[in-house]
């Protein structure tokens, strides 16, 4: 069943109906309600959505929820409020770290004095565990505004800070300060997940303390931060039961050891000498417990007991000292490896270059001689040490599977050199396939924007091999392939350096690469309000479409310099150069080109007060994009028509026009969308007298602009600011600044049902 079927099974039997009822309700057949269920169809039609939430009678929230899952999308929109618990839970109990536990509890209590907890501990001792158990039970002390960041092992610690804003839904990049100011008021607890990977950015993670008094940061890492008024739980491997201890099953080594063995082989007997012997000569590792007991499927418990007495070392329980300990888990992994034939550890070897996970058809390439790679994989999480990737956050389409840093990092550190120029490029020809195989799908950046979220972490592996390797051209392709990724995501920066990095090697990529990628700087810059480097990007971009008479690179750095000349108050400049890119993409023919090209120029002569002319040619390109089936840019379409309806002074019709709009983006979970939509109805509630909801949705607006980190567009700027202007005037400044800050806070959803609402 897919994720889409158990969830509408779930809701309509507990709305107690049968198939043919709720089919009947939706004003849909029946079929459509068995095929969903069975697996058969993965989403629906939003129109088919819509009438199945509706038939349902769910609530506000389950009804978002629902329709998420039932245009395949994963993600929505950034919550500036933190409405939705991000904190993964596991599928098996936590075992034997109570104490742990009521201590993180208590540290980080929001009454409690202490800022920075960290567990620390032995890679494998379930520091990870303990921390999501804690920051789970802190959901409802913290009302939700918990969140959970997983540190790569290839994370650049200059960049650790932004990471850490962008998860709590601060702008991208920021300062300690304006965490601070976002947080203030609002008590929020931070997991930083791995702080080992990047321990050069503690002194980082100190001043966003120093600067946000309602943050608390719970760690996980190697070794302390070495942070003043850091509060360290250095966790222990798990008791062991003495050999006489009657009650030795109940001791936390014991415990967790035979709950992992009943979860494979039900039925099988315990021997008391035998249990107790494994757990000691484990040194209760928690880790190295749950892959002794992935065996048990394959082995009897006395043969592993003896495998362990021959290969294990004397590890008794006076082995109390770090390096016993991880000597321990690095022998229980090398005897895992060992017992694996030659196929599965190469396969093994090779899927630990993944950082962060990897489908089947990227490991499949990357060994090409493996016979069934299927099996190999199967072996490996029959021995623990790989698994299935079901965190909440896995894509529900193909699957994924993920090993233990700790694993991965034993793996790479015993074969180094089986990083060969072969798997290297067999790495980077996949993500380049990846990369080449999105593009295509402009228009549709919500359907791959998944796809490149899930494969970031790798994807930044290969680009860092690229710039390694001096490959201009094969950094280029990779960059310029996310740019647009990299927008949406408000990682601005983050892409302007990578197009940087590749542009500046010699020798140089191809011209036509190089073109993609000035788009890219472009468009980044202009999205960042840097208009001199969007206006370079555009001035050499144009340079290389000359020389190549790239028709549809020209049309790009005309746009570029059209929608700087707009931002810049030059409309007639703006007109002037967006009507030529049009004139070049009806050459081109119909298509994407085409209808974004009208749009564009509806725009500039919106800015130019031509609001005829804006109409005609957003008209016209409305026409495009629905035969195009986008409903990302109909929906940027109908926000422009609504802006030329509140330049003409028409408020009901602008006010039709943004709802539908921001309706649409609010589906789509695109955040640039939504908050234009938001500033929209804000501006027709300043024109109506709703003065109160207009503060509120322009604070709301402002929010998710800084969360998205990109600017407005200058033209909507003005526009919506002539009217807020006024309701400004009409609360006054104390009253507006209270609503206004009201919005901020509100939940994205929130904000969104309100401006979807009726006023009053």
């Amino acid at each position: 069943m897919s994720a889409l079927g158990s969830l509408l099974r779930r809701h309509r039997e507990a709305a107690g109906l049968t198939q043919e009822e709720l089919a009947d309700r939706a004003h849909v057949s029946a079929r459509t309600i068995s095929d969903v269920e069975r697996g058969l169809r993965s989403r629906v039609y939003a129109d088919t959505a819509v009438r199945i939430r509706d038939a349902l009678a769910l609530s506000a929230a389950d009804g978002a929820s629902f329709i998420e899952v039932a245009r395949g999308r994963r993600r929505s929109p950034p919550d500036a409020a933190f409405t939705q618990a991000r904190v993964p839970r596991a599928l098996t109990p936590l075992l034997g770290r109570d104490r742990e536990l009521d201590e993180l509890m208590h540290a980080l209590d929001r009454d409690s004095p202490t800022r920075l907890v960290t567990v620390t501990g032995l890679g494998g001792v379930g520091k990870t565990r303990v921390a999501l158990a804690a920051a789970a039970a802190l959901e409802d002390a913290y009302q939700g505004r918990v969140r959970v960041l997983f540190v790569a092992a290839n994370q650049d610690p200059a960049h650790l800070t932004d990471a850490v804003a962008r998860s709590l839904g601060a702008p991208d990049p920021t300062t300690p300060d304006a965490v601070g100011t976002l947080l203030s008021g609002r008590p929020t607890l931070m997991l930083v997940d791995g702080f080992e990977h990047v321990l050069a950015a503690a002194g980082e993670i100190e001043r966003v303390l120093s600067a946000a008094p309602d943050l608390r940061v719970l760690a996980t890492s190697r070794r302390r931060l070495g942070i003043p008024g850091e509060r360290e739980l250095a966790l222990m491997p798990l008791v062991v039961p003495a050999s006489s201890d009657p009650h030795w099953a109940e001791t936390p080594a014991a415990a967790l050891f035979v709950d992992r063995v009943r979860a494979h082989t039900p039925d099988l007997p315990l021997e008391s000498e035998t249990v107790i012997e494994i757990c000691r000569r484990l040194s209760g590792v928690p880790l190295a417990l749950e892959l002794a007991a992935a065996r048990v499927r394959h082995l009897p418990l006395s043969v592993l007991r003896e495998r362990l007495r021959g290969g294990m070392g004397d590890l008794t329980d006076t082995a109390s000292g770090p390096s016993d300990r991880q000597r321990s888990m690095e022998q229980v992994l090398a005897w895992s490896i060992e017992t694996l034939t030659p196929e599965e550890a190469r396969v093994l070897s090779v899927a630990s270059l993944f950082v962060d996970g990897w489908r089947l058809d990227a490991l499949q390439r990357l060994c090409p001689e493996a016979p069934d790679v299927v099996a190999d994989m199967s072996a490996l999480v029959d021995h623990g040490l790989v698994f299935l990737d079901r965190s909440p956050t896995a894509p529900s389409d193909t699957p994924r599977w993920r090993m233990l840093d700790v694993v991965r990092e034993f793996v790479r550190a015993k074969a180094p050199s089986d990083v060969t120029e072969d798997l290297r490029a067999g790495f980077l020809g996949f993500h380049l396939d990846l990369v080449d195989g999105v593009q295509p799908h402009v228009g549709r950046e919500h359907e791959w924007f998944r796809l490149l979220d899930t494969e970031e972490p790798n994807l930044r592996t290969a680009l860092a091999w690229a710039l390694e390797a001096q490959d201009a051209e094969t950094l280029l392709r990779l960059a310029g392939g996310m740019w647009r990724f990299w927008q949406a995501r408000g990682d601005l920066l983050e892409g302007r350096r990578w197009l940087d990095a590749g542009l500046s090697l010699r020798p140089s990529a191809a011209d036509a690469t190089r073109m993609t990628a000035w788009w890219g700087v472009g468009w980044l810059a202009y999205h960042h309000g840097d208009d001199e480097a969007a206006e370079t990007a555009a001035t050499e971009l144009e340079k290389l479409a000359s020389r190549r008479g790239d028709r549809t690179a020209l049309r790009n750095a005309l746009t570029i310099h059209g929608m700087v000349a707009i931002s810049h108050g030059r409309s007639e400049d703006a007109v002037r150069l967006l009507s030529r890119c049009l004139d070049i993409a009806r050459s081109l023919g119909p298509g994407w080109i085409l209808a974004t090209s009208l749009l564009n120029l509806g725009l500039a002569r919106l800015a130019a007060d031509d609001v005829p002319g804006a109409r005609t040619v957003l008209a016209e390109a409305l026409t495009a994009y629905e035969l195009l089936d986008d409903e990302r840019f109909r929906a940027r379409c109908l926000g422009y028509l609504g802006l030329a309806s509140l330049v003409e002074g028409d408020p009901v019709r602008a006010g039709a026009l943004f709802r539908q709009s921001l309706g649409a983006f609010a589906e789509l979970g695109e955040p640039e969308g939504t908050a234009e939509g938001l500033a929209g109805i804000a501006a027709v509630d300043a024109a109506t007298g709703e003065a109160v909801r207009a503060a509120r949705l322009a604070g709301a607006s402002q929010r998710l602009h800084e969360s998205y980190a990109g600017r407005a567009l200058p033209m909507e700027r003005r526009a919506v600011e002539r009217y807020l202007s006024s309701a400004r005037s009409a609360l006054g400044p104390e009253t507006w600044d209270d609503q206004w800050r009201s919005g901020r806070d509100l939940p994205l959803r929130g904000a969104v049902e309100l401006a979807l609402g009726e006023p009053g």
